[in-house]
């Protein structure tokens, strides 16, 4: 059986617009995948540039070197400008305190107490641009460089105007405890 003569020219183009049916939503959806790909990979690329470990590392050690000197002079606005904002410290023995005048009542309250200094030694140091987190630990001091108390902290670091701050910050003794009284 013979196909008549327009069967033959309509046949062929029935064929390529199936096709392109078929071939249009596929090239559409690997497009966008391509596409949605690439995206991502600048961000990652940019927020990857954007942070620096030993950048933080960097700026957490002269932080720490003058984080105590306040103690020395009484200089409560010093000891507070290396906490973030809305900061939380959290003392051996006491409730969490946050915020600025919090942090600034447990200075004085240090200070009343014959608090002159604080060396601060860093263990590790590790995490990214949302937030590093510092492990090491202190000695206290009194009057005439008098070593009052040692022990251990752990601190989460966070970007505030450009400057990396403490923004939790706890701490506990390596002391013995004193004996229950009888």
């Amino acid at each position: 059986m013979a196909l008549p003569v327009y069967y033959s020219y309509i046949y062929p183009t029935l064929k390529i617009l199936q096709m392109k049916k078929f071939i249009l939503p596929v090239a559409a959806i690997c497009c966008s995948i391509l596409f949605s790909c690439n995206n991502e990979a600048p961000k990652t690329e940019m927020a990857a540039a954007a942070f620096s470990l030993d950048s933080a590392k960097a700026a957490i050690a002269a932080s720490n070197a003058n984080f105590g000197d306040g103690f020395a002079t009484g200089d409560s606005v010093s000891f507070v400008s290396h906490y973030a904002g809305d900061a939380c410290i959290n003392p051996s023995n006491m409730p969490k305190m946050c915020g600025t005048a919090a942090i600034t009542a447990f200075f004085n309250g240090g200070y009343k107490m014959g608090i002159r200094g604080l060396k601060i030694t860093t263990g590790e140091v590790m995490g990214g641009k949302e937030g590093v987190i510092e492990t090491g630990t202190y000695e206290m001091f009194a009057d005439k460089n008098v070593s009052i108390d040692k022990g251990k902290f752990i601190v989460i670091w966070k970007e505030e105007n450009g400057k990396w701050k403490m923004y939790r910050d706890i701490w506990n003794s390596d002391m013995p405890a004193p004996a229950p009284a009888k």
